[in-house]
């Protein structure tokens, strides 16, 4: 992994390749950022310079054997930190080194994966996972030893939040590494990070990638130039769900969406015990794609109610639905709906209950439509009223 493979952040790039270039490298990164914005991807590419034989132009070279070792995270001089599920009394299985093997797999399938990838990847089911106090002592261990190859030991603890007061123990390590340590911290929720481990570290902020950036990327990867633009626009700079977006089929969550919106604006709640157990199976990671896509079509509505923008970047079928659905889709219900969608995202991410996230989600969303519709009656009232007022007065007296 190097910084020219992960699309966008030039700010970021910059920064961790200008402090290798100067030599006034912090011993300890802290890199947050939310889902998607290559948190994990960026601290690889920085640990792939530190650790590769020949850089060039404050790059890893990607060939020499040490980045050979670290694309395949087998460098003995990179050691890695994450949450796993605790199973049982055994110690050795609720370590990253019982784990490490099914960690390479995941990331080396999709270096921009989430814990709930990671999750999915342990079977962990409800299982909670975290960072254990045994952890830490055995990353202490480890870098009480030299480096092996390299002039660095680096040191990658993934989801740094679930540290929780274990994070304790490493303290004095990260304020007095060893000679040559770089520790580089990942996390999306950095403020569940013990406060005493912050202001031992120097914090850099990632924003989400820029649209252009990721559809760029996509069409690197020979996707249809326009699908990366719909991906690009409707993933909000998340990278990640732009790619899970690429492995499924469009026209899927086209008829998965207008037949909820359908629904929530009949109000057939006999149906819709139908589509939610339809759509129930299809797993989390695909629903939260779908909820983007809803949003994205949300949003062409309005833009084409207010301004008249027609929607070129859709197939005929979504243009239709867009034409038609418009109407319904004020500043107000806009509004309504996209909490409706943000709300259901954050459910799922939190292990919600699929069921009862969907269930939750149609009544929300007929609610809006409901609202909408009054108003959009109360407002033609009047206007019907002054006809036939108008009707009335010049109507011939006799």
């Amino acid at each position: 992994m190097r910084f020219v493979d992960i699309p966008g952040q030039q700010g970021v790039k910059g920064m961790l390749q200008g402090g290798f270039a100067s030599g006034k490298m912090a011993h300890a990164l802290l890199l947050t950022g939310p889902e998607g914005c290559g948190k994990l991807p960026l601290a690889m590419a920085y640990a792939s310079l530190l650790l590769c034989h020949q850089p060039v132009e404050n790059d890893a070279c990607g060939v020499c054997p040490a980045c050979l070792k670290v694309g395949k995270l087998i460098h003995p001089d990179l050691h890695f930190v994450f949450p796993v599920i605790n199973q049982g009394g055994d110690s050795e299985k609720n370590s990253t080194d019982h784990w490490i093997q099914d960690f390479r797999r995941a990331f080396l399938e999709q270096p921009h994966m989430e814990f709930e990838n990671w999750r999915l990847a342990m079977n962990a089911d409800h299982r909670q996972a975290n960072i254990s106090r045994a952890e830490c002592y055995n990353i202490l261990s480890k870098l009480g030893l030299s480096a092996f190859e390299g002039r660095y030991k680096v040191v990658i603890l993934w989801l740094a939040e679930f540290l929780g007061d274990a994070g304790n123990l490493l303290l004095k390590i990260l304020e007095e590494p060893p000679d040559q340590t770089v520790f580089i911290l990942v996390s999306a929720e950095p403020e569940q990070i013990l406060m005493t481990i912050r202001s031992r570290v120097r914090s850099i902020r990632i924003g989400p990638m820029d649209s252009e950036s990721i559809r760029l990327a996509l069409l690197g990867m020979d996707v249809q130039e326009q699908r990366a633009a719909m991906a690009a626009l409707a993933c909000g700079g998340n990278f990640h769900r732009a790619l899970c977006m690429m492995s499924e089929e469009p026209f899927e969550n086209s008829v998965r969406w207008t037949g909820l919106m359908r629904l929530a604006y009949s109000g057939h709640q006999s149906e819709i015990i139908q589509w939610v157990n339809q759509n129930s199976e299809l797993g989390r990671e695909p629903l939260k794609s779908l909820l983007d896509y809803g949003l994205h079509i949300l949003r062409e509505c309005y833009l084409y109610r207010e301004i008249q923008r027609d929607p070129r970047s859709l197939r005929e079928d979504e243009k239709e639905f867009v034409h038609k659905f418009s109407p319904f889709v004020s500043a107000i219900a806009l509004s309504a709906m996209q909490t409706a969608l943000e709300k259901a995202a954050y459910r799922l991410e939190r292990n919600g209950h699929i069921r009862l996230v969907l269930h939750n989600l149609y009544f929300d969303l007929q609610e809006a439509l409901v609202s909408e519709r009054r108003r959009m009656a109360k407002a033609s009232a009047p206007q019907a009223r002054r006809s036939t007022k108008e009707a009335i007065l010049q109507f011939p007296m006799p």
